[in-house]
């Protein structure tokens, strides 16, 4: 009860309290471009509306504001305040005006701030617990060049807390390379710690570009208030690096095919088998891989390949990739086929060339693959086209006048021979079956299993490549009254794109050394069509012997 009187004791004595003026103040002034100042703004009472702060982001970086209020009783005179604080840095060296700020129809007095130019070394001077670095491997780049942007942070001390803005300027393709890297360095005879984040930056069209400095925003803990007392109080911190102007080039005229630009590129295949020597209609693989560096992994071109003729290419879809190693983007670019041969003797695969602009020597390079020799030997279980038979006139005796000619002879003779051709033809026609009675004696007689569809949807759907082969074996025996000695030969029967490509990749699956994945949806597909092309797939199929 007595605390409650007490209470009320003190409110009624207190003066009533009022809002009257509003105080601004900078910390430093002139101001260096590149350093932070401390703009504080003070109400002589607690005040619910702050003032708008948007005025100064035409001419400064604002960071804040921070709101504070305080209590205070000295020799029973009690006082409030409300303060906002701001942390500010200059976007230019110049004259600049920080206008009055209004609250409550209480206005505070404008400043008049002169921002003058200063080095680096003097930014470290003046702020020596923390400073930024920018740098750019090169400044003169071409188009699509490459460069390596990077941003080092220095500071001494506990940085509690920090921000860092990301580099972006229209027309530059700026992406963060790695994570960042903690390290050490002496600066003016005095240890620094260091933070280094690495980007890769790569100019989209050319001419002038200026890439401001990334700007640090953060907390370290206040020397002077206890360091390392645990309770230790922390201060706001603020620096930018320097600005970095880039020319960019546009691509020479002279450079042929797609342009690359890259410290070095390179070809190199892998066959599987490794082997010299094809098989006809026996599928091998072949890889050819792109390795640049200082390329991103978009940037590096398609490769151009053309197959001789007797020669089938089956291509996979390229797949690219890229890693850092050592502060050094390196990308690469993988091209896998099935290479099938369907003639036999000498095979020549071309040579493959891709050019390239090197960045040190500034010229037009090449990667090269030299032609590649194989020999594709006879596969003996595929059909061979046999050379038509050359036909030699016998040579004519001369006619003399005193050769005789025997009519009689050659009358008689020509008679026996009608006579015997037209016996056979009376005798084929008299003992020949009907076409029912041959189909029905084929199928009687071949002791076929019926060929389920069911079985092969199953393999397909399984993705059971053996499964499927057998079927289709099964449904050629039944089809054509003899089994085919192989997918080739079957394909070579049926005569249709689509249904030979997939038994193409069946037998790619079968037969090579490293087993792939086999989707058997399209090969069931492609079979359903063939099967029902004229109300059932016996009937769509072209004759074993056409005409």
């Amino acid at each position: 009860m007595v605390k409650q009187w007490l209470c009320l004791f003190l409110i009624a004595s207190s003066p009533v309290w009022a809002f009257t003026e509003l105080k601004v103040s900078l910390d430093k002034n002139p101001l260096l471009l590149g350093e932070t100042a401390v703009l504080e703004l003070v109400a002589d009472d607690q005040v619910a509306h702050q003032p708008d702060f948007s005025v100064l982001d035409k001419d400064f970086i604002v960071q804040g504001p921070s709101l504070g209020q305080q209590m205070q009783i000295v020799n029973g005179q009690a006082s409030r305040t409300t303060s906002w604080r701001l942390l500010l840095k200059a976007k230019q060296s110049g004259t600049f005006t920080i206008p009055a700020f209004e609250i409550e129809g209480i206005s505070s007095s404008p400043i008049e701030v002169e921002v003058v130019k200063g080095s680096a070394q003097t930014q470290s001077t003046n702020d020596a617990q923390l400073f930024l670095q920018s740098s750019l491997d090169s400044t003169q780049l071409y188009v699509q060049q490459l460069a390596y942007l990077e941003v080092k942070i220095f500071f001494q001390g506990d940085l509690q807390r920090g921000s860092l803005s990301e580099p972006k300027v229209d027309g530059l393709s700026i992406e963060q390379l790695g994570k960042d890297k903690e390290g050490s360095e002496l600066v003016n005879g005095e240890r620094y710690r260091t933070f280094t984040r690495q980007y890769r930056l790569i100019p989209e069209r050319s001419g002038t570009f200026v890439l401001p400095g990334s700007t640090l925003s953060g907390e370290m803990l206040d020397r002077n208030s206890g360091r390392y007392d645990y309770f230790a109080q922390t201060k706001p911190v603020n620096a930018t690096a320097n600005d970095i102007t880039i020319e960019v080039a546009a691509k020479p005229d002279n450079f042929p095919g797609d342009w690359l630009i890259a410290d070095l590129v390179s070809l190199n295949e892998e066959w599987s088998p490794a082997t010299d020597q094809l098989t006809q209609g026996e599928p091998v693989t072949r890889t050819i891989t792109i390795t640049a560096l200082d390329v991103a992994e978009h940037q590096l071109p398609d490769l151009i390949l053309d197959a001789p003729e007797g020669v089938k290419l089956y291509k996979e879809q390229p797949h690219a990739k890229q890693a850092e190693r050592n502060g050094t983007l390196v990308s690469q670019k993988v091209f896998s086929m099935a290479v099938v041969a369907n003639k036999a003797g000498e095979l020549v695969l071309p040579e493959v060339k891709l050019p390239w602009w090197n960045k040190k020597t500034n010229s037009v390079q090449y990667a090269t693959l030299p032609e590649k020799r194989l020999t594709v030997q006879i596969n003996p279980e595929l059909p061979q086209q046999s050379a038509a038979p050359m036909v030699v006139p016998t040579k004519q005796a001369p006619l003399t006048e005193t050769a005789e000619v025997n009519p009689w002879q050659w009358n008689y003779t020509s008679s026996v021979i009608s006579l015997l051709w037209l016996s056979s033809v009376v005798l084929l026609l008299w003992f020949r079956p009907t076409k029912a009675v041959v189909e029905k004696a084929v199928v009687r007689g071949s002791g076929v299993a019926k060929a389920n569809p069911k079985k092969l949807q199953r393999a397909c759907h399984d993705n059971d490549a053996t499964a499927a082969r057998q079927w289709l074996m099964l449904w050629a025996e039944q089809q054509f009254g003899r089994p085919p000695a192989s997918l080739t030969e079957l394909a070579s029967w049926c005569k249709d794109a689509a249904f030979s490509e997939q038994l193409q990749l069946l037998n790619q699956q079968l037969y090579q050394k490293e087993q792939q994945s086999w989707q058997g949806k399209a090969l069931w597909i492609c079979w359903s069509e063939l099967s029902v092309q004229k109300a059932g797939y016996k009937s769509a199929l072209p004759e074993l012997y056409p005409e």
